[in-house]
Order: C-alpha cells, then sequence, then structure tokens
C-alpha cells in the first residue's frame, strides 16, 4: 500500500519489506552516529580513560542507543516508550557535568549518579506536567543556550590536541581542526538531502584519512579488538553515591525531560500524529529505563535525538519499523568491539573540529530560541542575562566555589546546572503570575525544530 493511501496511524506502524527496512534505518544510525560516539568519546578523553577504555564506552553506547531506541520505538506494556520513529542517543547536556563528577569523583561516583538520575525521571514522569510550567521560553531558551556555550571549552580543547597532550597547540593539530570544519561547511554549503545531514560524519571521515597521513592515527586498538564480545555491566566497578553528583544530575536530567518533550511534539508534527500528555509521559519512562541502563552498561544518559527529525521530513517514511531496524543495528554494532575501536583512532583535533560546531549550533538552537521571547518585558531579559551571565561565569572560572561547602560546590560547579536554576528560580519570581510565561507544551512544540542536542 502506497503511503499517501495509509491513514495516519497506519503509517506509523506501517510494516516495509526488510531490504527497506534495513537501508532506511542504516540511514538513521548514519546521521547520528556522530553525535552518539562524540559523548563516549569527550567524556573519557577529559577524563583521562585509555583507548582500551574508550573503546568500552564507545561498544557501550551503540548497543545501549539501540536497546533505548528499541524501548522507544517498540514500547513495553501500556506505560512506557512512546512508539514512533524516535532514535535515542546521548544527550551533550551531560557531557560538562559528567566531566566534573569523572574527574573529581572518578567514573564509579558518574554512573552512580546516573543511575539515581534516571529512577528519579521514571517515578517523576507522571508529574511533569506540573513541572513543565516552570520551563517556558524563556528558561528552555536560555538553558539550551548555556549547554552550548558551556560545551565550546571542550571543543576547543580537543582541537588543541586535548587536554594534556604533549603537542597541544601545535599548527598541525590547528591545521588538521580547521580542515575537517572546512570540510562540514562545504558538505553543508554544496551537497543536499542526505549527504548534507551527514556532513559532521563526513568531516570526521575526511580528517581521520588526512590525520593517518600526517601520523596522528594509530591501528593498534582496532588491530587488538576482538570482532565478537558482550557488553559487560559495571565495567569500571559498582557504583558509588554522592549526593551533590546525584542532585547535579538530577538537574541535568529535568533539562533533558525539557529537550526531549520539544523533540517528541517535532516528530509527531512530522508523522501527523497528535502527542498528548500521556505519550510524552510514556516517551519519558523510556528514557528513564534507558538511562538507567546507561548507567548499568558503561554509557550515559539518553535522549531522543532531533537530528533524525530531518531524515524522517526528508525520505517521507514514518514507520516506526524503520528505527526498530536502527536499533538491532546499533545492538548489533556494539556487540562487535572491533567496530567500536574504530571510532577511538579519531585524533583529538579532529573530534574538536567536528563537535565544536555542533556544540555552538546548540548555542544557537538556544538563541533561536529566545528570539520568540517579549524581550520588551524587562523581566525576561533578567532571567536570561543572569543565567547565562553565572553559568558562563562558572564555566570560564571554575575555581569560583572553591571556598563554598563540598556540596554546594559539587551541584554548582556546572554551568549548565546552575544557569537552570537560576533562569528557573528568576522565572518564578519576576513573572509569577504571567500567563504567557506559562505555555508549557505549546512552547515546546515551536521550538522542538530548534533543539539539536
Amino acid at each position: 500500500m502506497s503511503q499517501k493511501n495509509l491513514r495516519k496511524d497506519e503509517k506509523v506502524n506501517e510494516m516495509l519489506p526488510i531490504g527497506q527496512l534495513a537501508t532506511l534505518g542504516l540511514q538513521h544510525v548514519l546521521a547520528m552516529y556522530a553525535g552518539a560516539v562524540a559523548v563516549p568519546l569527550i567524556i573519557g578523553g577529559a577524563v583521562g580513560l585509555t583507548p582500551e577504555q574508550l573503546a568500552l564506552l564507545v561498544a557501550a553506547d551503540l548497543f545501549t542507543c539501540g536497546i533505548a531506541t528499541l524501548l522507544q520505538a517498540i514500547g513495553v506494556g501500556p506505560y512506557m516508550g512512546i512508539r514512533l520513529p524516535a532514535i535515542l542517543g546521548c544527550t551533550f547536556a551531560a557531557v560538562g557535568p559528567l566531566i566534573i563528577i569523572g574527574k573529581s569523583l572518578g567514573m564509579q561516583t558518574a554512573y552512580g549518579s546516573i543511575i539515581v538520575a534516571a529512577i528519579i525521571v521514571v517515578l517523576i514522569a507522571p508529574l511533569y506536567g506540573k513541572i513543565l510550567r516552570f520551563f517556558p521560553t524563556v528558561v528552555t531558551g536560555s538553558v539550551v543556550t548555556m549547554i552550548g556555550l558551556s560545551l565550546v571549552n571542550v571543543g576547543v580543547t580537543s582541537i588543541g590536541g586535548g587536554s594534556g597532550a604533549k603537542d597541544f597547540g601545535s599548527v598541525s593539530n590547528l591545521l588538521l581542526a580547521g580542515f575537517v570544519m572546512l570540510v562540514v561547511l562545504i558538505s553543508n554549503k554544496f551537497l543536499k538531502g542526505f549527504f548534507q545531514a551527514i556532513s559532521v560524519l563526513n568531516g570526521i571521515i575526511l580528517g581521520t584519512i588526512v590525520a593517518a597521513f600526517m601520523g596522528k592515527v594509530s591501528f593498534t586498538e582496532v588491530i587488538n579488538a576482538q570482532w565478537i564480545s558482550f557488553v559487560h555491566p559495571f565495567n569500571f566497578g559498582l557504583p558509588k553515591f554522592d549526593l551533590g553528583s546525584i542532585i547535579m544530575m538530577t538537574f541535568v536530567m529535568l533539562t533533558v525531560m525539557i529537550e526531549s518533550t520539544g523533540t517528541f511534539l517535532g516528530i509527531g508534527k512530522v508523522c501527523e500524529v497528535d502527542i498528548t500528555e500521556k505519550d510524552i509521559v510514556r516517551g519519558l519512562r523510556a528514557e528513564g529505563l534507558a538511562t538507567i541502563l546507561g548507567g548499568i552498561f558503561n554509557s550515559f544518559p539518553y535522549t531522543t535525538f532531533n537530528q533524525n527529525l530531518g531524515l524522517l521530513s526528508l525520505s517521507k517514511v514514518k514507520s516506526r519499523f524503520v528505527v526498530v531496524a536502527s536499533g538491532i543495528i546499533l545492538v548489533s554494532l556494539g556487540l562487535v568491539p572491533k567496530f567500536a575501536a574504530l571510532a577511538t583512532i579519531i585524533p583529538q583535533p579532529v573530534i574538536g573540529g567536528a563537535t565544536t560546531i555542533m556544540f555552538a549550533m546548540v548555542a544557537v538552537a538556544g538563541i533561536q530560541m529566545l528570539s520568540s521571547v517579549d524581550f520588551n518585558k524587562n523581566s525576561n531579559m533578567l532571567v536570561v542575562a543572569c543565567s547565562i551571565g553565572i553559568g558562563l561565569g562558572i564555566t570560564a572560572v571554575p575555581n569560583l566555589l572553591d571556598h563554598t561547602p563540598t556540596i554546594f560546590k559539587s551541584i554548582f560547579s556546572s554551568g549548565i546546572v546552575s544557569a537552570s536554576v537560576v533562569a528557573v528560580i528568576l522565572n518564578a519570581f519576576l513573572n509569577y503570575g504571567d500567563k504567557d510565561t506559562h505555555s508549557s507544551i505549546k512552547t515546546s512544540d515551536a521550538d522542538s525544530s530548534g533543539m539539536i542536542i
């Protein structure tokens, strides 16, 4: 049956031939791959993990991405999974906070905070409608902008060669990162459709090839890696729990919930399906469970990827079974360590050249969201100015809180968390009683196309 003759719900539930499912599913995997592997590579590199441990992180990430996508697209009973063509991947919102926790308290504490925060997400999902009213556009726009701005420093550090690199800031590193950026820009300018959508992946692949000729790529890890291996839980040891880290990660997960709501509504628009509050709750429960699995299997917090929205519009295929195929492909890739090890050979300048653009685009998405805010109201200007000012200040001067109580520092040493808390509190104080600032679902709907985290 042709797509145009199908009812809206039948388009989402249409079962295509296996060959088409596999091809379209692989296309979704390629579109999200750069963003998916970037998070473990950035966090692992920043906290000083070995190449072997990085390969483990990438394999765990791909494996759990697949499980998470299957949970969301297929669903579990009547209470979990939005059952739409939604691809899940690690969120950039957690990068900064997890680097802070990983560096100061270790990966076991990082995973402990992820697991507890994810359990909280599952528990509070039914109450989410009440929480969402505290996140109008002026708040979410400020937070998304801050996420991008705070991560640019991470990308630029990678451009130099990575923290602690002996050749940090060398001309060869800068030229390599510049080449990657140029490839991304040219791909966006001259390529069309799918190949334009994977412009970041183009930059990473070509940049790594050039880096190999420069002697910056070692294939030792790929050669030594096994072909088949299962992802094991708690490879870094049993999780440890620190109250400050848990609170910080809980704030991050609240931000991720807002981010995901916008993406759910965007997918609903493309698929011509009305998204209800129950759909959002089921979707968030699935993300919460996926993040719990991420904490167990050495991965990170998950969100529904916005990158794949464009592919849904481009392909005109709205069947959720296409992303079920994507989930199966991702699980399979995660079980092949030799494939996961390929990601670890990517030099830091290549990662930096690609991710700096990605992170800056997150900030631009936040600015786009803020463009719909009424800045004739001085209160909105104060919310944005104070939240971004404080968040960016703490990011730029991390030792600012050295003399504060340990628990306070552990919670607010992340500029993203600080900006989020300030934005929510100031909005509630300055805009209390203003009905225009409390239209949560409509706000997320309008902003969904801009959130690319």
